[in-house]
């Protein structure tokens, strides 16, 4: 079973465990492992550098031990990465993956009508938005329901 002590988290991870993280949590090893990476990254060039420039030879013992420590922590990095995917409603699973573009569309739109909501019930005085909402909800939903029909799909999205 593959492990990471995490200084951030204070604790070893298990790589099957990563999914059980919380949000916050998440957040954080990933970033600990994104540095580790680059830390990495940044050990191994030197220390090809000094071997091309200065003619001072890596242990490869060391390079090979690099290696794997960087290949393991890639490895939970990118679980890391599909956990707060998972957990910040980015990722839909197969097939329905959500870009951060479509993530923020939605939230704004969603507060543009809930404000478009607001001016309109002040404006339209009170029970008058209500009613033309309720209207505008029955006939959506007669429509919605003969377009099903038409194309003989079965109802799952409830109205």
């Amino acid at each position: 079973m593959l492990t990471f002590r995490s200084t951030e988290l204070q604790r070893e991870i298990e790589i099957s465990s990563v999914h059980d993280l919380q949000l916050e949590e998440a957040r954080r090893f990933h970033v600990e492992l994104t540095l580790a990476v680059h830390t990495m990254d940044d050990s191994i060039r030197e220390a090809y550098r000094l071997e091309n420039e200065a003619g001072v030879l890596f242990d490869r013992d060391w390079m090979h031990k690099a290696r794997k420590k960087r290949r393991i922590t890639l490895a939970f990095a990118t679980e890391a990465k599909r956990c707060l995917l998972k957990l910040e409603g980015i990722d839909g699973g197969i097939g329905a993956r959500r870009s951060l573009i479509d993530v923020q569309r939605e939230k704004f739109m969603h507060l543009k009508q809930s404000r478009l909501r607001s001016l309109l019930a002040d404006e339209l005085g009170p029970g008058v938005y209500e009613e033309i909402e309720n209207d505008a909800h029955e006939e959506a939903e007669a429509e919605f329901k003969a377009w099903l029909e038409e194309n003989s799909y079965q109802q799952f999205y409830v109205t």
